[in-house]
């Protein structure tokens, strides 16, 4: 029966409760997983790389620590107030009362809030490990360690920088004297102490002393007794203190003139005046209330008067200053040079005077003085890397698991080679669902990482004759960036490509559970095995991880590695550049502060890493202490494959076009500035300068005077590169005065144009690509080598039509030759220089022009000699079209390259798939394709030979 007993209803359930929990559960489960799997790197970084991770973890923390404690820590045991608290206090309040109450009755006096002593102590502490992450400043926490184990860093000198705005230098290396041995400090220790402070005045100083004016103002409203008097004294401090902090930071500048003393004495002037009127306010605020007009009056009339007077002073001096630029300007503009010249380390670099002269050689003796100069023609690099590439990328075929990633030109026996690394990259063609095998378990390295063709002859080179190891588990770029590689240790068969089995010391054994946190899919893949993990295979990710002291992206572009090899193991040769912002360094004018302190030999097979030491400035000295054990000396094998870092080349040689002008006068009229000629860059050569005995491998780049509108060159800068001399620069300057110019790049390329020779060869070569023009010195002449290639920008063979040698020594008339070799046509050139005429300079005087039909006879007879069947359809319809190469063919001397076209086109893509081939025509090109079915697509893969009309 219904009664009020049985009228009670069960209460339905709280879903709403029930979502709430599971979204806490499942935030709960992705923080304890993110943090386990951060947890499982950290401890596999300890593991497998030990004090290589611990070091710069250890200098991070002592940064974190120091200058945290600097910025956040309060010492004020007896105010003991916290902004964070005292803030959340006050939110708490307005929460729990409600807003129905005045806004004053919420908030309480900021002054009157104070933590409890252990509370205060507690809350310090916890300051540094909540926001310690953002002070992190590596470079500081080595530079402190250091200077904890008795490196001064030059700290004692550091009060000479309050009196160099204030003393007009009479010798041009006062800056050198007084501010060098300042510069550890300035670099490494001061910036960051000084970034600390000022936050700290800004939050303990500004904020703090602003939220105090606040909730007094509304405490003392509400008590009808606001002190008006008593809020300004406060903002008076708090721009006081701003400003005379701002006059304390204008000591530490990159630039001191004469007006910087003024700007410097006015900014701390007006900063204790405004410390004054605050004093004094504060006092009289004990018995007044509100400030008098007439002190608003003297307190902006005070503030004018000295801006006026500063900006006076600053204005006149600038007007005498534009008369007597040299009286004025001049002293601080000469420490300006003495310091930069010591930061670019230009007093190292060697001039020489380069009198440059055209000189005729006896008809009787061309061939002679060619022969005489057999060692630099010989090494003449022909090849530029546009064409070596051209020639290397069919070598790839049709490979879909590597690709090009990097090209150097390195020596190896005194020879020159083109060598292009490769990257390992997932085939397009790999399925969603099959990625993350392929990405971790298969495509796990490079089989045949290099690839090496000779510089001079063009001839590709079997890369095992200088890299025996070439499986590549560590490099550049590709999947090396973007993931890691594993295997089980239990494993039977490889899944790696070629089916290799890795069995190096690079990386590390993960077992369970360890493993399931590191990759889930470890748990059901291989729950009870072991896995063996190989992390940080980019080899630039590897060193920015363990050595992130030095930079590995100079000037936006990622610093150049080179490989080399012992002849057994094959290594990355990795610059170990330091670099300093400078704009606290006095006379810097803010340019950086770059030193070479080694290199790093990073193992392509195991990722071991190993340092050598070369540089010997402050930073070097400071590492080399820190990380002695991890250093050590250069192997033999290496003395003939170093390389100077052609970033720190460019870099000296852009610090040498300004502050090689030594005279005050001529630096300020700015008339004899350099400049690397447009599109130009640093070419690595062998070469013969004036003054060596033999050919070197040097680096070489040219230089114009700025802003001329000759385009002549001013000189040519040149690295060595034997170990002995490693770094040593040297400049041959041609006199502004000297009757005969060097040309430069721009004018080579017309005189090229100009010859009527080249003008009547380009016809026949059809859209030729101009090479590189490099400036050798061949006996007594200075010449630009360049080769002329067949193949267009972009195709894939390319082709070497001719060379040309052009005279760079100008008085009135270009000298071009030509020839099929370097020799031939240095011979042409020397030729027309004596005034032989005619036909030496000439090319291929041989040259045969063969009919269309016997084109295309010669071209099918590669085919039918390989028994391949050529179809030939009216037009071609295909869903997909490669083009795998071009050439052309038209004369007897293009017959051998296009025979060597056209095999390597039959070897890599028709014999290993099919016996026919489909030939057609379109416009002046004969084009010859085969088709390849990939996941039931058609895909015409064809080469086009130009053969006319």
């Amino acid at each position: 029966m219904y009664s009020a007993s049985t009228d009670k209803q069960v209460p339905p359930p709280d879903a709403g409760k029930l979502v709430r929990l599971i979204i806490v559960a499942i935030i709960a489960i992705v923080i304890i997983a993110v943090a386990g799997n951060q947890a499982v790197i950290l401890s596999m970084n300890f593991t497998e790389f030990g004090d290589q991770f611990s070091k710069p973890l250890y200098y991070s923390l002592v940064s974190t620590i120091i200058l945290s404690a600097i910025a956040l820590v309060r010492v004020n045991i007896i105010g003991r107030s916290s902004i964070f608290w005292y803030g959340l206090h006050t939110a708490i309040g307005f929460i729990g009362k409600g807003t129905q109450q005045p806004l004053s009755n919420n908030i309480t006096s900021f002054k009157a809030y104070n933590l409890s002593p252990l509370q205060f102590v507690i809350w310090q502490i916890t300051k540094i490990l909540l926001f310690g992450a953002f002070f992190v400043n590596i470079m500081f926490g080595f530079a402190a360690v250091s200077f904890i184990d008795g490196n001064n860093l030059g700290i004692e000198n550091i009060t000479n920088i309050f009196s160099l705005p204030f003393v007009t230098p009479t010798d041009g290396s006062y800056s050198v004297e007084q501010v060098v041995p300042m510069i550890p400090s300035l670099v490494l220790l001061l910036p960051p102490i000084l970034a600390a402070i000022g936050l700290r005045l800004v939050l303990y100083v500004g904020v703090h002393k602003i939220i105090n004016v606040i909730t007094s103002y509304l405490q003392d409203s509400q008590s009808g007794k606001p002190r008006y008097l008593n809020y300004v004294s406060t903002v008076e401090t708090i721009i006081g203190v701003g400003i005379v902090w701002l006059g304390f930071n204008l000591f530490f500048t990159d630039q001191i003139d004469y007006n910087t003393r003024y700007v410097i004495g006015g900014t701390l002037v007006i900063g204790f005046a405004l410390l004054a009127f605050a004093l004094v306010d504060r006092i009289r605020a004990r018995v007044l209330t509100h400030m008098f007009k007439r002190d608003v009056y003297i307190r902006i009339l005070t503030i004018l008067a000295i801006a006026v007077i500063v900006g006076g002073l600053v204005s006149v001096n600038n007007s005498i200053a534009d008369a007597k630029k040299i009286e004025y300007l001049g002293p601080y503009t000469a420490q300006q040079i003495s310091l930069n010249r010591h930061i670019g380390q230009l007093d190292d670099i060697k001039e020489n005077t380069h009198d440059v002269k055209l000189q005729s050689v006896s008809p009787n003796n061309i061939k002679n003085y060619v022969n005489q100069n057999k060692d630099v023609l010989n090494v003449v690099r022909v090849w530029d890397w546009e064409a070596a590439f051209a020639k290397l990328k069919p070598e790839i075929g049709l490979i879909p698991y590597v690709d090009f990633e990097d090209n150097d030109i390195l020596r190896f026996n005194g020879t020159l080679y083109w060598t292009a690394s490769m990257k390992p990259v997932l085939p397009s063609s790999v399925s969603l669902a099959n990625t993350w095998y392929n990405e971790h378990l298969v495509y796990t390295h490079v089989p045949n990482g290099f690839l090496t063709l000779e510089a001079t002859t063009g001839q590709i080179i079997d890369s095992s004759k200088f890299f025996k190891q070439r499986e590549i588990y560590y490099g550049e770029g590709g999947l090396f960036s973007t993931t890691w590689s594993a295997y089980p240790n239990s494993r039977t068969t490889s899944a790696e490509l070629g089916g290799v089995s890795y069995n190096g010391a690079g990386g590390l054994d993960v077992s369970p559970p360890l493993s399931w946190t590191f990759e889930p899919n470890f748990l059901l893949s291989f729950p009870a095995e072991s896995v063996h993990v190989m992390r940080y295979k980019d080899v630039h990710d590897r060193m920015k991880t363990l050595y992130p002291y030095f930079l590995y992206d100079l000037f936006g572009k990622e610093l150049d590695s080179i490989p080399v090899t012992d002849g057994t193991n094959s290594y990355w040769l990795i610059p170990l550049i330091v670099g300093f912002d400078t704009h606290d360094v006095p006379w810097s004018v803010g340019n950086p502060y770059l030193r070479l302190v080694g290199f790093a030999l990073v193992d392509t097979y195991d990722g071991d890493i190993q340092l050598m030491k070369t540089g010997d400035d402050f930073f070097t000295d400071m590492f080399v202490s820190q990380y002695s054990d991890k250093f050590t000396p250069i192997p033999t094998w290496l003395e003939e494959q170093i390389r100077y870092p052609v970033e720190l080349f460019n870099w000296k040689a852009e610090m040498y076009n300004i502050y090689h002008v030594n005279d005050v006068e001529t630096f300020i009229q700015a008339n004899e500035f350099y400049e690397v000629p447009q599109g130009l860059e640093a070419y690595y050569v062998e070469a013969k300068p004036p003054g060596f005995d033999k050919t070197e491998f040097i680096g070489l780049l040219s230089l114009e005077l700025r802003g001329s509108q000759g385009r002549n060159l001013a000189g040519y800068m040149i690295v060595e590169n034997d170990l002995n001399h490693l770094g040593d620069l040297q400049f041959y300057e041609v006199p502004l005065n000297s009757t005969t110019k060097l040309i430069g790049p721009t004018a080579v390329r017309e005189a090229l144009d100009k010859d009527p020779t080249f003008a009547e060869l380009k016809t026949l070569l059809r859209n030729p690509r101009i090479g590189d023009n490099i400036l050798y010195r061949v006996g007594q002449h200075d010449v630009y080598f360049i080769p002329v290639y067949t193949a267009g920008s972009g195709g894939v063979v390319a082709q070497l039509g001719t060379i040309a040698a052009v005279g760079a020594a100008f008085t009135g008339e270009y000298y071009v030759g030509l020839g099929d070799t370097q020799e031939k046509a240095f011979e042409a050139y020397l030729k027309k220089v004596s005034g032989v005429a005619g036909s030496s300079t000439s090319v291929n005087v041989d040259y045969i022009e063969l009919g269309k039909a016997d084109r295309i006879n010669i071209i099918k007879s590669s085919f039918t000699d390989n028994k391949i069947e050529i179809s030939e359809p009216t037009s071609i319809q295909i869903p997909l079209s490669f083009k795998e190469g071009e050439i052309f063919f038209f004369t007897e001397n293009d017959r051998l390259d296009t025979q060597d076209f056209l095999k390597k086109f039959i070897d890599n893509f028709v014999k290993p798939r099919t016996d026919r081939v489909f030939m057609w025509q379109e416009n002046s090109n004969l084009n010859i394709g085969t088709i390849i079915v990939k996941d039931n697509i058609p895909e015409m893969h064809y080469i086009s030979i130009e053969i006319g009309n």
